[in-house]
């Protein structure tokens, strides 16, 4: 009986690694192949949009059946999984559209006779939730439109139906709002009547942000915050109001840093008016694809402290925005 138990362990032991074999992980490429005449389907590995041996086998028999039949087009349409942002999507569904399509003029097909478009992770094949990574979803679909049959003797020629515009890419978001709570620290702030304190003073409150360019390599962000000064001589509301030009030179997945500049002022009670510049580094966590989590660090040199630029105001904060 022990026996039996052991055997059965062992074998029970081999098989998950098979059948996670068969399942696929993320990473894993679905088999191309022809899933009826006219219609072929190549799949992709993981954030790749190059054509592997069996894909290019398969695009091979698509061309061959073209040049056999004389089809009038070829639709090439990509997609994606559901991993990763929209907009990433859209372009990595497009460029393994383009992968295909590049793969079919090279074996003979005319590329006038071929639409080539991107649809992300709209029409999957298995239905998924956001944020899983599918093999079967990371596919292009070939799809051959038959030939227009010839007019019949002493007839009309039969009409030929018009084939509908391939579909626009959704809207990607081009702005981002949020709100959020901002603290920082005065480290060279003058105070009093006749400016003879001098001190140091915190400030906390509410920050608002709105982004009016936000593409894939950069963002425009305005940025107005109001706050209550404290731990100073001369207490009160404080506003600072900046222009903030960055960079976000890496998109990775949820995550997406950025390091930007400030330009602008701060005013009002427990601080000196004048203008500030300075450094910003902060990150957006997308909760969901609309809602991202954003937190920063910024360092504000004073010009009314010439020279000083440890004197500055140093600032942190974490807000949460949307997308649209």
């Amino acid at each position: 009986m022990r026996s039996l138990l052991l055997g059965a362990s062992m074998l029970a032991l081999l098989a998950a690694p098979a059948y996670a074999q068969q399942t696929g992980g993320s990473s894993s490429v679905a088999p191309s192949t022809q899933t009826a005449p006219g219609n072929y389907t190549v799949y992709f590995a993981f954030d790749r949009a190059t054509l592997g041996p069996e894909a290019r086998r398969v695009v091979a028999q698509a061309a061959d059946e073209y040049k056999r039949t004389g089809s009038a087009q070829i639709t090439v349409t990509g997609y994606t999984d559901t991993s990763g942002r929209a907009s990433y999507n859209q372009r990595l569904s497009e460029r393994r559209a383009e992968a295909v399509r590049q793969e079919l003029v090279r074996l003979g097909v005319p590329d006038s006779q071929i639409v080539a478009t991107g649809r992300d992770e709209h029409d999957l094949a298995v239905q998924t939730g956001d944020g899983v990574r599918e093999p079967r979803n990371r596919r292009v679909e070939i799809a051959f439109a038959p030939p227009a049959a010839p007019p019949a003797p002493e007839a009309a020629p039969a009409p030929v139906a018009e084939q509908a515009p391939p579909a626009e890419p959704e809207r990607q978001p081009r702005f981002t709002f949020t709100v959020g709570g901002l603290y920082g620290h005065n480290f060279g702030e003058t105070d009093g009547p006749s400016g003879q304190h001098e001190t140091e003073n915190d400030m906390a409150g509410l920050d608002l942000t709105f982004d009016v360019m936000a593409g894939r390599f950069g963002k425009l962000t305005i940025d107005q915050a109001i706050l209550k000064s404290f731990n100073g001589v001369n207490n009160g509301l404080v506003g600072r109001t900046v222009l903030n030009l960055g960079i976000t030179p890496l998109n990775l997945m949820v995550f997406r840093p950025y390091l930007s500049a400030n330009f602008g002022g701060v005013y009002g009670a427990g601080v000196q008016d004048g203008l500030v510049v300075g450094p910003e580094l902060g990150f957006d966590i997308n909760i969901i694809r609309s809602v991202p989590l954003r937190a920063k660090v910024a360092y504000d040199y004073q010009f009314r402290n010439p020279g000083d630029f440890h004197k500055g105001i140093l600032w942190g904060g974490l807000s949460l925005g949307y997308r649209f």
